[in-house]
């Protein structure tokens, strides 16, 4: 099982966690331990006194999904993240659980119904330096941009609905608080996965290694 990861190479551990030949089990196993480590970063949250959205490492596990699982796969380890919090598994910030209270969706209900499509657009931009065989610069950039995006239009359109103020306000209270602290993140994220991580492919690799064991290239 997971025949290509080598904990001596961690800039690699994003290639063998997105292999085009992982089994469906291999796979399971990746989408499943990024919906706990999502699950568990939401618990690391810190409640202020001026927004009733909390500072949490939930977005940092949602970017991190996106960064070492292929599009379709974090795209899901999303969504069991959101099913395992609506059928009762404390995993929320807080240790909160449920997407709804009565008939109406929680007031973080926009925020965290985005994390998947977030989690994909960023899997996209690193699925595409996987192909190429590099760090793509300009897809990842755009696909890091692209990403919180959709987490703060739903997340305040409905934070606004939910707490009955207008988008202004909601503005204030769930984005402008989380712009840095957020930016924070994609920049520490964007100079791993462009300036630190190798895609060099497995097969390179190999050859690489059996050209310098031939005799004709000692060298002395």
């Amino acid at each position: 099982m997971f025949s290509q990861f080598n904990l001596r190479k961690p800039t690699k551990w994003h290639l063998a966690l997105s292999h085009d030949e992982s089994t469906v089990l291999e796979r399971a196993i990746g989408i499943f331990f990024f919906a706990g480590l999502t699950g568990l970063c939401a618990q690391l949250a810190l409640p202020t006194n001026w927004t009733p959205v909390p500072y949490t490492f939930q977005t940092f596990s949602v970017m991190a999904t996106g960064v070492y699982l292929r599009r379709n796969d974090a795209f899901l380890s999303g969504a069991v993240y959101l099913i395992a919090g609506a059928i009762g598994a404390p995993v929320f910030a807080g240790g909160t659980s449920g997407l709804f209270t009565g008939s109406t969706l929680v007031a973080s209900g926009g925020y965290l119904l985005a994390f998947p499509v977030a989690s994909a657009l960023i899997a996209e931009g690193l699925d595409r330096s996987r192909k190429a065989g590099f760090a793509d610069f300009k897809a990842q950039i755009l696909c890091w941009s692209l990403a919180m995006i959709p987490v703060y239009v739903f997340g305040t359109l409905w934070l606004a609905e939910a707490l009955s103020v207008d988008l202004a306000q909601a503005y204030v209270w769930g984005v402008e608080p989380f712009l840095l602290w957020d930016f924070g993140k994609i920049v520490l994220l964007a100079f791993v996965t462009t300036k630190v991580w190798s895609y060099e492919s497995f097969d390179e690799e190999e050859q690489e290694d059996v050209s310098e064991d031939k005799p004709g290239n000692i060298t002395v």
